[in-house]
């Protein structure tokens, strides 16, 4: 393994200012990703040693390459193989958490029903809630989803209330 820094640069998609720097040629994917976040001010969810973010490869042309799915590899060996480039791109997805689970919704318009069914949790055994709220989201009325939202998902269909 080569024992020399890297540059590199890291963006965050569709941004396309990036953030140069150099790491270590033995640093991992992960590594890049989580510095690179660091420099454009973004937070990785769920978080930063465990993200759903994604790292691409961005080409020649600024296009971003495929979501690179082994971060463990290291940088030095990644850009020396053919077709790569020093030029990274963080694509933040729609993490969102339901009681202590993370996942990526799949659209900004979901209803409570299809959070649940994402979570596999029966629709029929929980209610959902945002936050810490009292208030029962309406199981098939579809509600805005960005990025971060907490849910709570109860199985007695009742926060805090009696059955």
């Amino acid at each position: 393994m080569k024992d020399h820094e890297v540059n590199v640069s890291v963006r965050v998609i569709p941004d396309n200012r990036p953030f140069p720097f150099h790491v270590p040629a033995v640093d991992s994917l992960l590594d890049v990703m989580q510095t690179g976040a660091q420099r454009a001010d973004v937070t990785l969810l769920p978080n930063a040693d465990a993200p759903l973010d994604l790292l691409h490869n961005i080409g020649k042309h600024q296009e971003p390459g495929p979501a690179i799915t082994d971060l463990g590899q290291a940088v030095g060996d990644y850009v020396d193989a053919d077709g790569h480039t020093n030029d990274f791109g963080i694509e933040l997805v729609r993490a969102i958490r339901v009681n202590t689970r993370w996942a990526i919704a799949p659209k900004d318009m979901t209803s409570p029903h299809e959070i649940l069914d994402l979570f596999q949790l029966n629709y029929q055994e929980y209610s959902l809630y945002r936050g810490n709220s009292a208030d029962l989201l309406p199981l098939d009325t579809p509600i805005a989803i960005s990025r971060g939202d907490a849910f709570e998902a109860q199985r007695d269909g009742k926060y805090g209330g009696i059955l």
